[in-house]
């Protein structure tokens, strides 16, 4: 698999999960306005109407971070960087890929190792009695995803210095 069709293939990834997180983004709304009804109408607020929408906030954040890598919608300090030559720039570019990669990694194995521990204890929601183990592994494949978006920044740097050296 070439590196184009990889990136395309992690970028087809990313904008299905972020309709997940749109679903989680809207779940949230759709809760919070259930809950404000029943609890100013109806005098009963939702029963984990704010465990609920934390999770819908897991889910939203988990599935849209390697969408907003691809867009460019993420912070990105270019202050000195932009005054360093295109060589240099490569070079923190791939620097700034590696350790996101790592991060990423560490992130997917805590999440999973944490919603293994999550799931062995029987950890639940206290007011809606919604298991937490789920909502670890979500964190887990955003991360998962995240750090392929790492790992095709990484090849992208070194096809185009093999390229380039090829057309020397």
């Amino acid at each position: 698999m070439k590196s184009r069709e990889f990136g395309q293939l992690i970028k087809n990834i990313s904008e299905i999960l972020e309709w997940v997180g749109v679903v989680g983004v809207l779940s949230m709304m759709i809760i919070t306005v259930v809950d404000v009804i029943g609890a100013k109408v109806f005098l009963s607020p939702l029963r984990g109407g704010m465990e609920m929408v934390g999770f819908g906030q897991v889910i939203a954040i988990s599935c849209t971070i390697t969408v907003g890598l691809f867009f460019g919608r993420h912070i990105d300090i270019e202050l000195f960087v932009s005054w360093m030559s295109k060589q240099v720039q490569k070079h923190i570019h791939l620097f700034v890929s590696l350790l996101g990669f790592v991060f990423f990694v560490l992130l997917a194995w805590q999440s999973c190792a944490y919603s293994i521990s999550l799931k062995k204890a029987g950890e639940i929601s206290s007011s809606a009695y919604i298991p937490f183990y789920p909502f670890a592994f979500i964190i887990a494949l955003g991360a998962v995803v995240a750090s392929l978006y790492y790992i095709n920044e990484i090849l992208n740097y070194f096809a185009e210095r093999s390229a380039k050296n090829g057309s020397s």
